[in-house]
């Protein structure tokens, strides 16, 4: 089997489109069984290299290839054109094309804000809950979650955190696909801003979003490990 291998992690199904992970979203919902997402960017493979239970959860779930880092990595290795599929964008087109999809994660406000935006941008949505990510109470998030019958759960808890809330708790909830959103809920929200387009065909996207919050600094920082890894071949 062909497999892409960055640091430890394998993956083992390539995506080139969002139009390939929603087919296979198509698929797990329609066969009722249950999938994790995993948009891979380079914060992640750095820390995958130092925490073993992150790195078991990544190479068990569905690794989708987000950042311009990991796409470099795996072209350079392999000799492939594979470009950056976004999280943000796959979580969009999930609730657009009218899956029941609960949202979990961020402050009250700014969640109900993305919620009333997401319903406003994409009237084929069907949002059937939502909850803030300041819970005490995960068995009571679980019901919640169970009696809205959503089929796609999406959580911005921030990574890892949110990869491993979902791990830990997948087999008590009844929902087929789940996937961590780090801060699109933020987005949705109207917290932070989406670079405009002139900066992601400059990749620059990582720089806009630091100048929005400047506690991305020390996150940045796992880039340029990333880099200096890469260019020494210790990945």
């Amino acid at each position: 089997m062909f497999y892409v291998r960055i640091a430890n992690i394998y993956v083992k199904n390539l995506y080139f489109s969002l139009d390939q992970v929603l087919s296979k979203i198509e698929e797990v919902v329609k066969n009722n069984s249950k999938l994790q997402i995993v948009t891979l960017n380079t914060e992640m493979v750095i820390d995958s290299l130092s925490d073993q239970k992150f790195l078991d959860i990544l190479n068990k779930s569905e690794i989708i290839l987000e950042s311009n880092g990991v796409c470099f990595y795996a072209n350079k290795k392999y000799n492939l054109k594979i470009n950056p599929i976004n999280g943000i964008d796959l979580a969009e087109k999930i609730i657009s094309n009218g899956y029941r999809v609960f949202i979990l994660g961020t402050k009250q406000e700014v969640l109900e804000n993305a919620v009333n935006n997401l319903v406003k941008k994409y009237p084929t949505c069907n949002i059937v809950g939502f909850y803030n990510g300041y819970f005490k109470d995960t068995n009571e998030v679980i019901d919640l979650i169970n009696k809205s019958k959503a089929e796609v759960l999406l959580v911005g808890l921030g990574s890892p955190k949110q990869e491993f809330w979902i791990h830990d708790n997948m087999d008590k909830l009844n929902v087929n696909v789940f996937m961590g959103v780090g801060g699109s809920i933020d987005v949705w929200g109207g917290y932070f801003k989406r670079a405009p387009y002139f900066i992601k065909k400059l990749k620059l996207e990582w720089l806009y979003r630091t100048l929005q919050d400047p506690k991305r600094i020390k996150r940045n920082l796992k880039l340029v490990k990333f880099l200096f890894y890469f260019f020494t071949n210790k990945i």
